[in-house]
């Protein structure tokens, strides 16, 4: 009896995940006025890019799931999915969220991948679900709140502040501080012209090329190799 059981719910598995629609969105937002953008999404990739020219902020959004036809999709987005870019004073605020997740078994994969090109002289500020993050050519401040997920950050004017969970980090070209509040992954930082701090909980840390000190606090296993360092280096 539980083999057919398994039987049929596996069954019912190979059925839904021969459907899948995708579906792009896109958004613009006047930059006028604002110089924050706060995103709070859920799984997917997250791609942030500054541009020198740009007026606007703008959002691609590819919307996927697994376990539904074309034709239910209408009224599944509507229903499940808050996709929203809005300004709030001097803030522009992007959510990207399946409504009403619950967790345990989940036959359907849902993910919302996010394209985001922004003027570069804009801070940001990023809480995220799961997915790989990768931003670059920022001139103002990077923060970001991360659960699982490859994060990297490349060419930022400001200072860069990650709290994550796991995944690989890999910080490369920063003008500001570096600090990082990490769960488990690899560490990879170079070129920082500020100080650096890391806490770290397991993984291995690399750090090549920083103007300032250079401050460890390791709390799990893993390998620490550190060079060209002009200030104090602490463990």
């Amino acid at each position: 009896m539980k083999s057919k059981i398994a039987f049929l719910i596996l069954s019912v598995f190979c059925v839904l995940s021969a459907f899948s629609f995708e579906r792009t969105e896109r958004m613009s937002l006047s930059a006028s006025g604002i110089d924050k953008l706060m995103i709070e999404c859920g799984s997917g990739f997250l791609y942030v890019i500054g541009e020198e020219s740009l007026t606007n902020i703008q959002v691609e959004a590819e919307i996927i799931v697994k376990g539904k036809r074309e034709q239910d999709m209408d009224s599944y987005v509507a229903e499940n999915v808050k996709l929203e870019l809005k300004k709030q004073g001097n803030k522009a605020v992007l959510v990207s969220l399946f409504k009403n997740t619950f967790p345990g078994i989940n036959f359907r994969e849902k993910v919302i991948n996010l394209t985001i090109q922004v003027p570069k002289n804009m801070d940001l500020e990023v809480d995220d679900g799961s997915g790989e993050i990768k931003i670059e050519n920022i001139d103002g401040n990077l923060q970001i709140d991360d659960g699982s997920g490859e994060i990297i950050a490349r060419d930022i004017l400001g200072s860069v502040n990650i709290d994550d969970g796991s995944g690989t980090i890999d910080i490369d070209n920063v003008t500001g501080s570096v600090t990082i509040d990490d769960g488990s992954g690899t560490i990879e930082v170079n070129d920082i012209g500020n100080n650096v701090e890391v806490s770290d909980g397991s993984g291995s840390i690399y750090i090549d090329g920083v103007v300032g000190d250079v401050i460890i606090k390791e709390e799990g296993s893993g390998s620490v190799r550190i060079q060209n360092v002009k200030g104090k280096v602490i463990k």
